[in-house]
C-alpha cells in the first residue's frame, strides 16, 4: 500500500479531485478524503434530518456509495465535492422519496452550566427563536432557492459547484442567490 503525500499543496477543489483519482488504489488518500468530507456531509445530513441516528445511517450509505463508485468519478465533469454532494442528495431523495426532506424537528436544548463556552438558556431561547424565524422564511422560498442558499452558506460551495449540482450556469446561480437573499430580506 503506497501512501500519497500532497501536504504542501493548497487543498482546493482541484486537490480533492486529484486525490479522489489516487484514492481508488491508495488507502491513505481515501482516508484523507473521508476525514475531510465526512464532517461536511454529516453536518449537511444532520441539518436536514435533525436526527443523529438517521444522519449516521445515511452518511454511512453515502460513503459506501462513494467507495463503490470512486473509480467512476470523472474530474472533467465536475469537482469531487460536487460529485459527493450529488451522491448525498440522491441518498436523501431515495430515503425520503418525493416528499421534501427538510425536517422541522426542534433541536434538544441540553444546557451544561459548567461549560463556560455554552450560551445561557435565555440566549439559547433567543437564538432558537431567531433561527426558527429564519427557517420559516426559508421554507417560503422555492426548493431551488432553498438548495442554493444551503449549498452556498451551509456547505460553503461556490457558484460553479452549486451550478454543477443543480445543472445551472454559475451566473444563473449568482442571480438566483441574490433573488433568494432579497426574498428572505423581505420576509424577515
Amino acid at each position: 500500500m503506497k501512501m500519497v503525500v500532497i501536504s504542501n499543496m493548497k487543498k482546493d477543489s482541484s486537490y480533492w479531485s486529484r486525490l479522489a483519482k489516487v484514492a481508488v488504489t491508495d488507502e491513505g488518500a481515501f482516508t484523507e478524503l473521508f476525514e475531510h468530507f465526512f464532517p461536511r456531509i454529516y453536518q449537511h445530513l444532520l441539518g436536514k434530518t435533525k436526527d443523529n441516528s438517521l444522519a449516521d445511517e445515511l452518511v454511512s450509505e453515502i460513503f459506501i456509495k462513494m467507495y463503490q463508485h470512486l473509480q467512476d468519478y470523472d474530474p472533467a465533469k465536475g469537482t469531487f465535492s460536487t460529485w459527493l454532494f450529488r451522491i448525498a442528495h440522491n441518498v436523501m431523495k431515495d430515503y425520503y422519496g418525493s416528499k421534501a426532506y427538510t425536517s422541522n424537528v426542534p433541536w434538544d436544548d441540553g444546557f451544561d452550566p459548567e461549560d463556560e463556552n455554552q450560551e445561557t438558556p435565555e440566549k439559547q431561547y433567543l437564538t432558537k427563536e431567531r433561527s426558527q424565524e429564519l427557517k420559516t422564511a426559508i421554507m417560503k422560498l422555492s426548493e431551488k432557492e432553498q438548495r442554493i442558499l444551503e449549498m452556498t452558506y451551509w456547505l460553503e460551495m461556490n457558484s460553479t459547484e452549486v451550478g454543477e449540482v443543480l445543472g445551472m450556469a454559475p451566473s444563473s446561480v449568482r442571480v438566483a442567490l441574490k433573488q433568494a437573499r432579497d426574498k428572505l430580506r423581505d420576509l424577515l
